[in-house]
């Protein structure tokens, strides 16, 4: 991936924040800045130092790579491999190793990548599989398919990027390999940033889940903020129903039994916090909800401690101790 700005850049950026900060006194610019300063670090070890110091000794973490090899944005300082070989030093470290469960970074593009998977999560202690349609691919796609079949059979977890925005593909839509049949409303006009996030639509899910019921996936942040805003203000006529997608997340919870969501980047909102609340109480549903932060993206507006105290505050202990340790045990849990 071409990175936006050179390690440098990055911290002039983060000066200048601080600057902007001391000048205005908005602290919006203190946080940018400190989002700025994580993404310019040197090694995933001084993340993870920064990350833990928010925590208890004893909490233990879920690790999410991005395999940006193939979003059409030119190539990165370090390649996607020599990032998972990084990552597997941290998880042989005595101390570190035993507080991660990384996660292998899936892109149908990559002519190995199930090899690669299995390798790691067999042999190297990683913990699951993470995808992020929204790069240039659907999870329906065919190339998946042994993916998903060794999935469900070995119960390995699989955390699926799930709101609008975010990272998206960089280059054209004729790049994009279509599978054999597509929704019929489905359309790769206009801008990347708006026709990406329908590869993200959890409805694409649904199809994988057809053909692999028992399949275990958290689709990540519920849908994200707007979804979540839309969800609590609109009505719910038919076709609302069918493209919200906190209302398909819920709905695919309802209907599959290893269906899973977090909490991350949206659990800073604190108008969300009565939503949630409400989620993690239902019985149906709330043993499959999971606590996350999305560190460092959450940086941009809450720090690590400050994004936890919020939602800690809304729940019970009994609630919190669930989404954040009983839940992501079942969740990580392997047949």
């Amino acid at each position: 991936m071409k990175l936006l700005l050179t390690r440098r850049g990055s911290q002039i950026v983060r000066q200048l924040l601080n600057w902007l900060t001391y000048l205005t006194g908005t602290r919006r610019f203190e946080r940018l800045a400190a989002f700025a300063g994580v993404g310019s670090m040197d090694s995933q070890e001084d993340i993870f130092n920064v990350l833990q110091g928010y925590y208890s000794s004893d909490t233990e973490f879920i690790v999410l790579p991005m395999d940006f090899a193939y979003m059409g944005a030119g190539p990165s300082r370090q390649t996607y491999l020599d990032q998972l070989g990084e990552l597997r030093q941290l998880k042989r470290d005595p101390i570190i190793g035993p507080r991660i469960h990384p996660f292998v970074a899936v892109d149908p593009r990559r002519p190995d990548f199930f090899e690669v998977a299995r390798d790691f999560v067999e042999n190297q202690g990683f913990a699951g599989i993470k995808v992020y349609p929204a790069l240039g691919f659907f999870p329906f796609d065919d190339r998946l398919t042994k993916l998903w079949q060794w999935a469900e059979s070995e119960q390995i977890p699989v955390m699926s990027h799930c709101s609008r925005g975010g990272v998206y593909f960089r280059g054209t839509s004729s790049e994009i390999e279509r599978p054999s049949s597509l929704p019929n409303d489905f359309s790769f006009t206009g801008p990347n940033t708006k026709w990406t996030d329908q590869l993200s639509d959890p409805v694409g899910f649904r199809r994988v889940l057809r053909s692999f019921p028992n399949l275990k996936v958290c689709l990540a942040h519920m849908g994200g903020e707007d979804e979540c805003e839309q969800w609590l203000s609109e009505p719910w006529p038919f076709h609302l129903r069918q493209s919200n997608w906190l209302s398909v997340i819920l709905g695919l919870m309802k209907e599959f039994p290893n269906v899973y969501t977090d909490l991350s980047y949206v659990g800073y909102q604190s108008k969300l916090h009565p939503l949630m609340h409400v989620l993690v109480r239902d019985p149906g549903i709330g043993g499959r909800i999971l606590f996350g932060s999305d560190f460092y993206m959450v940086h941009q507006s809450a720090t690590e401690r400050e994004f936890s105290i919020r939602l800690r505050s809304v729940l019970s202990e009994d609630e919190f101790r669930r989404i954040s340790h009983i839940n992501p045990q079942h969740f990580l849990a392997k047949a």
